[in-house]
């Protein structure tokens, strides 16, 4: 009992603490949400490629806001935690979970607006995969990209000791989930053994699934520039099956991410905090 009662008082701490943070990323993230409708808008659905780069960048985006929501959020008052609060008997675990359930508020309400917005400029296919309404399929996967990238970088903030430590680390992650994507290059090997270690890879998955972007209705552009040819046509890709099996098995994925982090995040918290302490 005495965890979950400092679990409730600490987000209680976050939420007034946080407020002016928290304005800040729900502003960038209607920002970067009209920038992805602007560049992509009119593009997606129409081409096999327009629709997977707007994927590709809608998944950039969201988990662009996750992780700038937290990066600095741990290690800009670890200090405190070591000398007041871990010594007073706050619990490791208790501290990350507070973290965890505000985050998880603010995710929500992120993945709300971006959703509103990109549904009222994109012409989205109405047919959900597992729900009646694509929307709500497009919704819980936004919700999860952005809230394991939030979890991703809960990890980072524990586990540096200041938040210009962590500013630094956070292009590199951002780059990393980039390039494993799977849509700028193409990934075998050891590579892809990698990637499906990044939120990226599974992000397109699910994005890709619900969109069936292994579709024969959705044409490549080079079939629209040469219509007089006969072009073969596109092998599917298994990462994209359009099925609820396959949709609830990435969206799985990404909620074992969260847990993940959330337990490396309490790891990471105890070890650097009692190396202070030495």
């Amino acid at each position: 009992m005495r965890g979950f009662t400092q679990i409730w008082v600490y987000a209680r701490k976050f939420y007034r603490t946080q407020q002016r943070d928290s304005l800040i990323s729900i502003i960038m993230g209607i920002v970067i949400a009209g920038v992805v409708v602007w560049i992509t808008g009119e593009d997606m659905f129409t081409t096999y490629e327009s629709t997977k780069f707007g994927f590709f960048s809608l998944v950039s985006a969201c988990i662009w806001i996750g992780i700038f929501n937290s990066i600095q959020l741990v290690c800009r008052e670890k200090n405190d935690i070591v000398k007041d609060e871990l010594d007073k008997g706050l619990y490791a675990s208790s501290y990350v979970a507070a973290h965890f359930t505000f985050q998880f508020l603010l995710c929500f309400l992120q993945s709300i607006i971006m959703m509103l917005i990109c549904w009222n400029k994109i012409d989205f296919p109405k047919d959900g995969v597992i729900f009646g309404r694509s929307f709500f399929d497009y919704f819980v996967t936004v919700f999860l990209i952005i809230y394991a990238a939030d979890a991703l970088a809960l990890i980072i903030s524990a586990a540096v000791s200041t938040p210009v430590i962590a500013m630094t680390v956070m292009p590199l992650v951002l780059i990393i989930q980039l390039v494993m994507s799977g849509v700028l290059f193409s990934l075998s090997g050891a590579a892809n053994k990698i990637a499906s270690l990044t939120i990226s890879k599974w992000g397109m998955a699910a994005m890709g699934s619900i969109g069936d972007l292994n579709s024969h209705e959705l044409p490549s552009s080079i079939v629209l520039a040469y219509p007089d040819f006969q072009f073969p046509y596109r092998k599917s890709e298994g990462i994209y099956q359009s099925t609820a099996k396959h949709l609830w098995t990435v969206w799985l994925i990404l909620l074992a991410f969260i847990l993940i982090s959330y337990l490396l995040s309490v790891i990471a918290l105890k070890y650097t905090t009692r190396k202070m302490t030495k």
